[in-house]
């Protein structure tokens, strides 16, 4: 079951700073009518129906963290279906008019791509784009071009505020949330890299120019027992950049650094991957890659078995360095061990039957020879 973080309505408004407003409530029997009055006469006021509970899952969280703005309006840009099916869901509950627009880099791209994009979101939405934007000074890195789904409405936009703050702070300290929050925030936020010389993953990157911003990320990884072993990427100024030679006239965001094969395995069993395909697909073949991962899947033939070291390694024509694999997995719990005499009989326990499962599924789906 998705958890859902509920809110009480009345309780944000409270909360609310908006010092030049005022806000009235009228109540239904199910929802809250609310009225924005500037307390002079100068500007308009602004409506907005709401549930009196409002409720959002940590993916809505993570993805509105990475890919939202709250300012005047809100507005959530991302190029993955299943991004924009989430927050649509949680948009929902206000029952307000929305508008859908359409970005698209077509530079290098056939006459026929605007509409093959068009068609794909008007289609996957089941309504007409109010607009398509044709950018045609870069390559589209995207296969169907960027949505950007538009609230025009300052209540909500202030009110999401106040939950996407309290929904962070929730996820710093609570596991379920966390690991929730992070589907979210890979999505908007993650970079798979790989190394070209192995063609394995060798890190997993998620972009934030702030620090603050990092060091939140950091302690929901911490959360869920993913442990930082790198240094943060910083961010790096389009004047800087430019002064260090670099090919782009851009610069760069900075980056929380995720490394090692425990966190990428980590990664995987927590699906943390998952509301995005692309991403999913191309760190699922290149971890299927990592020696590492074949060294624990080529222990695989003793499930259920007990076993010697050398009884392993004569088996398998392993090196000592495999072997020294074997007790590092050991080490890190997924295998057992018991003292027979002057020697030790091993074990595959269930920790490693579950990520050997997950390994074998995860090789399968992506079809990996």
């Amino acid at each position: 079951m998705t958890i859902q973080i509920e809110f009480d309505t009345r309780s944000l408004l409270k909360d609310l700073k908006d010092p030049k407003y005022i806000y009235e409530i009228k109540e239904n029997k199910q929802s809250l009518f609310i009225i924005r009055k500037p307390k002079s006469n100068k500007g308009r006021p602004s409506f907005l129906t709401t549930p009196k509970k409002i409720k959002i899952s940590p993916e809505a969280v993570g993805l509105i963290v990475g890919e939202g703005y709250m300012g005047s309006h809100f507005v959530f840009a991302n190029s993955n279906e299943k991004a924009i099916d989430e927050i649509l869901f949680f948009l929902k509950q206000f029952k307000m008019p929305l508008k859908f627009y359409l970005e698209i880099s077509v530079k290098n791209q056939p006459d026929e791509f605007v509409k093959i994009c068009k068609k794909f979101w008007q289609e996957h939405l089941h309504l007409a784009l109010d607009r398509i934007r044709l950018r045609k000074e870069f390559n589209s890195e995207v296969q169907y071009g960027t949505l950007h789904i538009n609230a025009n409405s300052i209540i909500l936009a202030n009110l999401l505020k106040k939950v996407i703050e309290v929904s962070k702070n929730k996820a710093e300290n609570n596991k379920a949330i966390a690991t929730s929050y992070l589907i979210g925030i890979l999505a908007a936020e993650g970079n798979i890299n790989i190394k070209k010389k192995t063609n394995c993953v060798y890190m997993v990157r998620i972009s934030a120019s702030k620090k603050k911003e990092r060091n939140h990320y950091k302690k929901c990884l911490k959360k869920v027992g993913i442990k930082i072993f790198c240094k943060d990427m910083p961010t790096i100024s389009k004047k800087e950049g430019i002064k260090r030679g670099w090919k782009t006239k851009f610069g760069r965001a900075g980056a929380v650094i995720i490394s090692k094969w425990d966190n990428f395995i980590k990664i995987l069993d927590l699906n943390l991957l998952k509301l995005s395909k692309d991403k999913m697909d191309k760190f699922s073949i290149h971890i299927l890659q990592n020696k590492f991962t074949k060294q624990f899947l080529d222990i695989s033939p003793f499930i259920g078995k007990e076993f010697r070291i050398k009884t392993l390694q004569n088996h398998l024509n392993l090196s000592s360095r495999h072997v020294c694999r074997l007790l590092t997995l050991f080490k890190k719990g997924y295998v057992n061990r018991r003292k027979k005499k002057n020697f030790y009989l091993y074990k595959l326990n269930n920790n490693y039957i579950r990520i050997y499962n997950k390994l074998i599924s995860t090789k399968n789906q992506i079809g990996f020879v």
